[in-house]
């Protein structure tokens, strides 16, 4: 009889410690699996005559890839012509962490055709790119890699930060609202920020998409979007930040000439549409 009730009064306690020993190894599994994916997740940085912050870009990279050790990163050289190269190529071979790589184009093309080169020789499962000069906080990555486990092409949008616009230059407030009325103009697409320095897609749509693109400049963007409309890809849109120091900072666009090549730009896109250049 004492048996007994010792036998039921410890039910309470062995039940108590399976449930836990359950709740431990799931969390363990969950935290494989996400270390798992993080493996297969190649971030692409195109940089242009960005000497002066390439080294404190650099140190930012090396950090955050010290602490998710998931992520490779590869900055794309644009044709720089200011040693922004010779800058990124010293720090990656004092670090040595294997990565952080960097690939140099021998000309400036665009920003465009830098992420092109930046896909085209990588191999994970999951490809992104950011902007080389630190736009964007390189914190919304996960949030990016999250997002592309249900989608096939993940695109930041400033316009779903609250307050976002009161961090933004005027002049680049007037071109995005000009720009962004123009591409849903002759594109016919509905999001809300193209424009965004922040995106992601697995590799297959990657791979499809990049390979039909054909602008290089910084309406690359938008081509972007309207070629995985056209294919028939899911596209997420998530918050995007702009950094408060960023934000006002001179753009590389200019406010005169770039928008006349952008609507060009936009137009060369829809005629490629028209003649069958997308396939």
């Amino acid at each position: 009889m004492f048996s007994n009730r010792l036998n039921a009064s410890a039910l309470p306690a062995s039940s108590f410690l399976i449930d836990t020993l359950r709740g431990v190894r799931k969390r363990c599994c969950e935290q494989s699996s996400r270390i798992t994916l993080l493996k297969t997740v190649t971030v692409i940085l195109p940089v242009y005559n960005e000497a002066r912050i390439a080294g404190k870009v650099f140190d930012t990279v090396h950090e955050f890839a010290g602490r998710n050790p998931g992520y490779e990163f590869l900055f794309v050289d644009d044709g720089s012509s200011d040693g922004t190269g010779g800058i990124l190529r010293e720090k990656i071979e004092q670090t040595d962490n294997g990565r952080v790589r960097l690939h140099s184009c021998a000309e400036n093309h665009g920003k465009g055709h830098a992420v092109k080169v930046g896909v085209a020789q990588s191999d994970s499962d999951l490809v992104c790119f950011t902007d080389g000069d630190m736009a964007y906080s390189l914190d919304h990555l996960p949030n990016l890699v999250e997002a592309l486990q249900s989608c096939d092409m993940a695109a930041g949008c400033r316009n779903l930060v609250e307050g976002q616009q009161r961090n933004i230059q005027l002049s680049r407030r007037i071109m995005g609202w000009t720009f962004n009325r123009l591409v849903r103009a002759l594109l016919d697409l509905p999001y809300s920020d193209t424009q965004a320095g922040l995106k992601g897609f697995r590799r297959e749509p990657a791979r499809r998409i990049f390979a039909c693109q054909q602008v290089s400049n910084f309406c690359f963007d938008a081509e972007l979007f309207f070629l995985a409309r056209r294919f028939g890809y899911r596209v997420v849109e998530i918050p995007a930040a702009v950094d408060r120091a960023h934000a006002y900072q001179g753009s590389k666009v200019k406010l005169l000439r770039d928008p006349f090549r952008m609507f060009f730009s936009l137009l060369k896109i829809r005629c490629c549409s028209l003649v069958g250049r997308y396939g």
